[in-house]
């Protein structure tokens, strides 16, 4: 087969325009993979804030799951039923016992035996779900390392060992926890504490 015989500058520009579909199907590819990139990562992102939600609505119904279960009286009968100090108690009650008439003595039993936990509500805001209440502290508390483990067991449902959560626990929460270092002329370690808690429960 004969080829045309074409002029010089025709030549030059069928050798011109020659790439031109190559170009457009090299930028066309391109484009498309640019494309579908765009989409992977909205399909990333949409699964991401699926996940989200998901593990949004699974803690919220664990939450109101556990709001059915609460005990009504658990801050009375768990919290402020707890005893505090016991072996400094339990020394001066035998101290005590040798020394009856030792003023002083008396005294700090009287104030250990005082040294309880008691809560008032301030605060209570209803919602269709469940109410909140805030309870805070009337006075600070003597405590020791000991008596820190149990208390924060009984608000936050944890194991410190030995102690460990109780039935019942509504959903609490420490809005404001004060510890300060009471400076004793012994070596034991003695705490002032005073705290204020949220408690959610289930609108009954």
């Amino acid at each position: 087969m004969k080829l045309p015989n074409l002029s010089p500058p025709l030549l030059w520009l069928l050798l011109l325009l020659a790439p031109i579909p190559f170009l457009y199907s090299f930028f066309h590819f391109f484009s498309a993979m640019h494309d579908l990139e765009e989409i992977e990562e909205q399909i990333e992102r949409l699964s991401t804030r699926k996940q989200h939600l998901e593990q949004i609505q699974r803690a919220e119904s664990a939450l109101l799951a556990s709001l059915k279960q609460f005990h009504p009286q658990y801050i009375d009968n768990e919290l402020e039923n707890l005893t505090f100090l016991l072996p400094e108690v339990k020394k001066l009650e035998t101290l005590y016992l040798d020394h009856p008439g030792d003023e002083q003595i008396a005294r700090r039993l009287a104030s250990l035996k005082a040294n309880r936990l008691q809560f008032t509500e301030d605060q209570i805001r209803t919602s269709e779900l469940f109410r909140e209440i805030e309870e805070s502290q009337q006075q600070p508390i003597e405590v020791n390392e000991e008596d820190l483990k149990k208390i924060l067991c009984l608000i936050e449902g944890i194991t410190i060992w030995p102690y460990g959560p109780k039935e019942g626990r509504p959903h609490l929460l420490i809005k404001d926890f004060k510890l300060t270092k009471k400076e004793l002329p012994s070596k034991e370690k003695v705490f002032l504490l005073s705290m204020r808690l949220i408690k959610r429960e289930q609108v009954r």
